[in-house]
């Protein structure tokens, strides 16, 4: 029996990138399971090993079982926004995993035939398609670009700087190519002695030693640059409160939100004696009418009170709301997931409607066509939100900020494009209460290091349950306090510590560089086959 075992584990040995890939991402909140950034560096290499022989079909066919099988390790957690109901995580996560593992073997599968027409170029040709599919996973209403491999080094800050010149396309863009590399030279020394003499021959050995030099080099880049930024002279501070209350908006918000707001009232109250300027709530603290209760006149006591609160401290407050958007002629009304501003006058004076929703959660783009699953959305407590049009910059004692609704930081692009338009920091209001683990709440704060590094700016992270901290323009975090536990976190934001980068200015061009090369060797591969080559 235990040999039938080894030669099915030498047989299916590809299948250990998926293990890996459970050990390559945040996990559990223990000290030995905190090596992830380490193993996402090599955890692609038994698969890339495999893929090298056998037709196309089989590339997919173990492509897509080991994806599936590592994406399920790496984030079944999702599965937990269906756990209320009989079985939805389970149906949850029949949907998810398939679509992400589809894309998974996308990658794998198109590297690979375009890899094995242009062998000399597989070492490019692998990284770039990867990236140009998580290019086209950040588009469109389904967009979910959650799972990029370069999201695993935020923990180390040195890695992460790369981002400044090259974004998160850049980090991804080195690890799989340092992957590719690995199981390049891997793949010829397997089965043979190993002498210096021998490696110095081959050129996959002279490729990894050029990519180590690559990835030495963006280290030390990245220490010379923490190293040499300024530490803040103290003089443009703002002093921030963020509150972590821990309620569940969806157990009978309509009897429990006076509780609700009793807790955040008094969370609140204890933070006013840090002195803070500014004082934020997460994305799901108040699901209410605010700013149009406030602009119609309509007042009712909840949103009475929330006002109040920010009158009574005379201290600015942004928190979530539920948006009311009228149509044209007035006759029809259309909710939104709104940050609203309250000043400390107590009046909502500026509002944000989220424009990345997430898809099947917060909206089905699609339900005329697909009614059916609009129905299952619902019965799982999905929402029906319309999307805003454009991002909105708030002013605040003469400082711009970029508000960010619950995974929104996760798109680049539109932290990019609040950066362009004058942004000093961003703000991120989060609520990830339905999933009560570490690993969906990391998972979901990695993105706060890149966007801050990107950009050269503060990225300020206010969650229901967590991850609650300040990020500095480096991506690191100078201040947090633990998930799923209620309280609150008082830190500065320094000014003097922003900087512009490279990347804020110049864009995904790694990105842009990997979609030319896949062109033009497209087009080569056109005109061979015209030629009958």
């Amino acid at each position: 029996m235990i040999r039938k075992m080894a030669e099915w584990c030498r047989i299916h040995y590809y299948l250990s990138t998926g293990i890996l890939m459970f050990f390559s991402f945040p996990s559990y909140d223990v000290w030995f399971l905190k090596g992830f950034p380490l193993f996402a560096w090599f955890s692609l290499v038994p698969l890339l090993i495999y893929v090298r022989n056998g037709n196309f079909r089989r590339v997919y066919a173990v492509s897509f079982l080991t994806g599936a099988l590592g994406i399920f390790l790496a984030y079944h957690w999702i599965g937990d926004f269906g756990s209320k109901i009989p079985g939805g995580d389970v149906i949850i996560l029949s949907f998810v995993i398939p679509v992400l593992a589809v894309v998974f073997a996308t990658k794998i599968l198109a590297a690979e035939y375009l890899s094995r027409r242009f062998e000399r170029l597989r070492p490019l040709i692998y990284p770039s398609v990867w990236i140009a599919v998580d290019g086209i996973q950040s588009v469109g209403f389904l967009a979910f670009p959650w799972t990029y491999w370069g999201y695993s080094q935020y923990p180390l800050t040195a890695i992460v700087q790369l981002s400044s010149l090259a974004g998160i396309f850049g980090v991804t863009f080195i690890m799989i190519l340092a992957s590719t590399v690995m199981a390049d030279f891997a793949r010829s020394a397997f089965g043979r002695p190993v002498s210096l003499r021998w490696m110095v021959s081959i050129p996959a050995f002279r490729r990894l030693v050029m990519v180590a030099l690559l990835v030495l080099a963006s280290v030390v880049y990245g220490v010379i640059r923490i190293a040499s930024a300024p530490e803040g002279s103290g003089s443009e501070k703002l002093r921030l409160a963020m509150v972590q209350s821990c309620i569940d908006p969806w157990e009978a918000w309509g009897s429990n939100k006076f509780m609700y707001l009793g807790e955040l009232s008094r969370l609140t109250d204890a933070a006013m004696k840090q002195k803070p300027d500014f004082i934020i709530w997460s994305e799901s603290a108040t699901l209410e009418f605010i700013s149009y209760n406030f602009r119609t006149g309509s007042m009712n006591p909840f949103t009475g009170e929330v006002l109040n609160i920010a009158r009574t401290y005379e201290t600015p407050l942004l928190t979530g709301e539920i948006g009311l958007l009228e149509d044209r002629y007035g006759r029809r009304i259309y909710p939104q997931n709104n940050a609203v501003l309250i000043n400390a006058e107590g009046e909502p004076v500026q509002t944000y409607p989220k424009i990345n929703l997430v898809p099947f959660g917060e909206w089905f783009p699609y339900e005329k066509w697909f009614p059916f699953i609009k129905r299952i959305t619902e019965s799982f407590g999905a929402s029906s939100f319309v999307p805003g049009s454009a991002p909105s910059l708030f002013e605040l004692k003469g400082r711009h900020f970029g508000a960010l609704i619950c995974y929104e930081g996760i798109f680049h692009r539109l932290c990019r494009r609040y950066r362009a338009m004058g942004a000093d920091f961003f703000i991120n209001i989060t609520n990830l209460g339905w999933t009560r683990t570490y690993k969906g709440h990391m998972q979901g704060f990695a993105n706060a290091a890149f966007r801050a590094a990107e950009n050269g700016i503060w990225f300020v992270s206010a969650g229901n349950t967590g991850y609650t901290a300040l990020v500095d323009p480096l991506g690191r975090v100078r201040c947090s306090i633990p998930i799923l536990e209620k309280g609150f976190l008082a830190g500065d934001v320094d000014f003097s510590m922003n900087r512009r980068t490279f990347y804020s200015a110049a864009g995904d061009l790694v990105l842009y560089a990997a979609i030319i090369l896949l062109a033009a060797l497209g087009t080569v591969m056109m005109i061979q086959r015209r030629r009958g080559h």
